[in-house]
């Protein structure tokens, strides 16, 4: 009976140290084959301020306001012509006062077609800046599929605290995401000359 019990105790040693072993290799070789993460920066900023497709949202954002301003002075003008006929008849009388309540009425939609165009200048501003932001995510895949890239982040580094006596610094610095970004790993020129390329190609066709 000792023996039974030495040999069943025996065997389930070998068994935890085999198991041990084989868990201890498995683990080894999981680890090694686990590659460093390739980690880039851009300076979104200078994407921003340096693509052709930007450039062409904004432009077409002033062509929709050039409009609007075109028909608010041509409003305006019209508006200033009243005081000519207004010459023409007795204040006061029948003709006059349709002139003045007809004058009344065009400078009412004179100035809501001035908020009309600071409310379509700011929608126009905000869905260019949105096509250009998913443009940009978009060319990121793409480069990051042809180069290797697992994760690309925006350079904070690249901005300056504020300055100032009245900055509240604890919020400025704890706002921060990255503290140092190396400089060889930015891929700013990269994205830039990527998407100004496709945006011309998608352009001359």
């Amino acid at each position: 009976m000792k023996d039974l019990t030495k040999s069943t105790f025996l065997c389930t040693a070998i068994i935890i140290v085999i198991g041990a072993m084989a868990w201890q290799t498995y683990a080894l070789r999981k680890l090694a084959s686990v590659t460093p993460a390739a980690l880039v920066s851009i300076d979104i900023s200078r994407v921003l301020f340096s693509l052709e497709e930007r450039a062409w949202e904004e432009a077409k954002a002033q062509s929709l306001i050039n409009k609007i301003e075109e028909d608010k002075e041509a409003r305006r003008r019209h508006i200033d012509d009243y005081a000519e006929e207004f010459e023409l008849y007795q204040p006061g009388s029948v003709k006059w006062n349709e002139l003045e309540q007809q004058q009344q009425l065009e400078l009412f939609e004179y100035e809501s077609l001035n908020d009309y165009g600071i409310l379509m200048k700011a929608r126009e501003e905000s869905r260019g800046m949105r096509h250009v932001f998913n443009s940009i995510k978009e060319a990121i895949i793409t480069l990051s599929s042809q180069n290797g890239w697992d994760y690309v982040f925006v350079n904070e580094t690249v901005v300056q605290l504020p300055e100032g006596d009245t900055i509240d610094m604890s919020a400025a610095i704890g706002a921060r995401r990255m503290l140092y970004a190396n400089p060889e790993m930015d891929v700013t020129d990269t994205l830039i000359e990527y998407m100004n390329a496709s945006f011309d190609e998608m352009a001359v066709r």
